[in-house]
């Protein structure tokens, strides 16, 4: 019996040792520090870079036709050649419509010498003034045809109105043309616009007079500089996006309408941010953004609510309130942390 009793003892001093160990051993886990790595936060300059893929046109596009119908007899010009002011362009045959000249100054003369010849009559009072009237309503009538006729002869060459480029002839001789059908149209390129289709959450960034840089693969990557100089009002519903051009000189004529190009436009500096790793920023129940950050006093994680922008660089966001310089973001072990838990900075 006492020796049962003997047993019972060291049985219940073994077991009270054993929950002795098991609570310093779990005290000892709860404790231990989680490691983690961090990132300093840094503010910079807020001058980010955007990019876009623009397209080169004219500056100025002046689509030329002729005023009367007629068929081709000849075209002084080539696609892509150089054009003067003033300079013949294209002729239409014009054989009936110099008849047709001949004819009408043949009938003006006539009813000019009825006119001069019944003159006198009229003076005499041999001459009812009816008759008269007609003989002045005649002569009037005739001098209207051979102004139109005139015209329609002169309308059938055509001259360059300003000087530039010829940029598309749509005509060739023997061909009829119908009036007002652009045959011939002339660009100018000593300043090209590059067009560019911004999306609209970007748009408002974008300001007039902006400065931007233009590459262009076509010619082995050549960059040219030039400013903002429209900005579109109303936006591409289909592709939510608003159109800005921007003027760059083309002193050379090396820009020609046509060409793909990568645009890059600087953002105004507005101030300055700090930016994170997009994957860190985590979403409470209150729809709240925040991230962990190293308090280095206690060695543990505190949780900052923190407010963002837009994506920036490779895999960032930007962070425009929450953090201040110095702020020890976790970006590494943040997963298995939570409020105040004990941390240990991996460097």
């Amino acid at each position: 019996m006492r020796y049962l009793q003997i047993t019972l003892v060291l049985g219940a001093v073994a077991l009270f040792l054993t929950g002795c160990t098991g609570r310093e051993n779990k005290s000892m886990v709860t404790d231990q520090n989680k490691p983690v790595k961090v990132q300093a936060v840094r503010f910079v300059p807020d001058s980010s870079q955007y990019s876009y893929v623009g397209v080169v046109e004219e500056s100025q596009s002046v689509p030329l036709s002729f005023l009367i119908a007629g068929t081709v007899e000849k075209v002084s010009v080539d696609e892509g050649e150089h054009v003067k002011k003033g300079q013949l362009l294209a002729s239409l045959n014009s054989t009936s419509f110099q008849n047709a000249y001949q004819v009408a100054e043949a009938k003006e003369k006539q009813a000019q010498d009825a006119y001069e010849r019944l003159s006198s009559v009229y003076k005499n009072g041999s001459l009812p003034e009816v008759k008269m009237v007609e003989i002045e309503t005649g002569l009037e009538q005739a001098k209207s045809l051979v102004r139109i006729a005139k015209k329609n002869l002169e309308d059938c060459v055509l001259y360059s109105p300003v000087s530039g480029l010829a940029g598309k002839r749509s005509i060739e001789p023997g061909m009829n043309v119908i009036p007002g059908v652009p045959v011939i149209t002339l660009v100018k390129i000593d300043k090209v616009f590059i067009k560019v289709s911004v999306p609209e959450n970007e748009i408002a960034s974008i300001k007039v007079g902006q400065a931007a840089s233009v590459r262009v693969a076509a010619l082995k990557n050549e960059v040219f500089t030039g400013k903002i100089e429209h900005k579109g009002v109303i936006g591409n519903p289909l592709s939510h996006t608003y159109d800005i051009k921007i003027a760059v000189a083309n002193i050379n004529e090396k820009l020609n309408p046509g060409m793909v190009c990568n645009v890059l436009l600087t953002k105004s500096s507005t101030g300055n941010y700090a930016y994170v790793p997009q994957q860190v920023v985590q979403i409470d129940n209150n729809e709240r953004k925040y991230v962990y950050i190293a308090d280095q006093s206690s060695d543990r994680a505190v949780r900052k609510i923190i407010e963002t922008g837009s994506l920036w660089g490779n895999g960032n966001i930007i962070v425009t309130n929450g953090l201040k310089e110095g702020d020890l973001v976790i970006v590494e072990g943040y997963q298995k942390i939570d409020e105040n838990t004990s941390v240990k900075i991996i460097r």
